[in-house]
């Protein structure tokens, strides 16, 4: 079947040239984000917005994270600049203003909150840094809890996991927290231990739900405690998951074994063998 062609239009002509400056580079991506989104532009490009464009930025953030521990950075890195500079433009469509406005408007704040850089200010380390930081956003720039809203300044739209972290991450920074990581450990057992007494009660449905909560809140503040990030520790688990499941897949179709219940045997130990050759392989690195 042949493709379906839509209606000829003239070419665009634009000629690609390799930049030896920031400066320039980041500019020529910008014109050429300019042409796609302008008139005779992508019909694609043209039809996304914001909200699509900052969705596409927090999917290829965590494809940076994967290539800088595979040491290939260079295009996942283009590919952030790419839609953070989309964003720009969309900007600059509405109001020719705007961009400029946040490109000054963060230069300015960098400026303010670096007293310690830009001015007289004296820290002795990143601690105090922090400590500089927030009394400028209090005291200098306002940014203040509602007074009857500790988490207002939280992001309604930010996913669950993040945002319990910055909850306990703020509850944390009036000193309402564990002393030591054996309290937050024995919280995490404890949760686990009513997950496991609401499994077993009438109303599991409703019950359980909440304790599971708990529990991922617990871990959560664990994580927090250690200083892991916690959602970037879920998706190295997730990329994990899938490449060792990968793995067995592909040994189950090269020893015909199917993939299902009567064989989890099998699969059980396809997978012990695939863990034993990833540790292997990262004491031979």
């Amino acid at each position: 079947m042949r493709p379906v062609m839509g209606i000829l239009r003239a070419m665009i002509t634009f000629v690609y040239e390799e930049k030896h400056s920031v400066s320039d580079a980041l500019m020529q991506l910008f014109d050429i984000l300019t042409i796609l989104r302008g008139e005779g532009g992508c019909p694609w490009d043209r039809e996304q917005r914001p909200k699509d464009v900052v969705l596409n930025l927090i999917e290829e953030s965590y494809e940076f994270l994967d290539a800088v521990e595979q040491r290939d950075i260079i295009e996942e890195l283009g590919d952030v600049l790419l839609n953070a500079l989309m964003l720009l433009e969309m900007h600059q469509e509405q109001d020719r203003n705007d961009g400029i406005a946040a490109l000054n408007g963060v230069c300015e704040k960098l400026i303010r909150r670096h007293p310690h850089v830009f001015s007289t200010v004296s820290v002795a380390n990143s601690g105090e840094v922090l400590d500089v930081w927030n009394a400028i956003k209090v005291e200098v720039e306002g940014k203040r809890d509602a007074t009857d809203d500790f988490f207002s300044r939280l992001p309604s739209s930010m996913g669950p996991l993040e945002q319990a972290n910055k909850i306990q991450k703020k509850i944390g920074k009036v000193g309402f927290d564990w002393p030591a990581v054996e309290g937050v450990v024995k919280k995490v057992q404890e949760e686990l231990g009513e997950v496991v007494d609401a499994m077993q009660g009438n109303d599991v449905s409703e019950d359980v739900e909440m304790e599971i909560g708990d529990l991922l809140f617990a871990v959560v503040n664990l994580s927090r405690y250690l200083g892991i990030d916690p959602s970037y520790a879920l998706h190295r688990s997730n990329e994990k998951m899938k490449r060792r499941f990968n793995g067995l897949y592909a040994l189950s179709k090269e020893r015909s074994i199917a993939l299902d219940s009567s064989h989890i045997e099998e699969m059980e130990a396809l997978w012990q063998e695939i863990k034993r050759h990833e540790r292997q392989g990262n004491k031979e690195r």
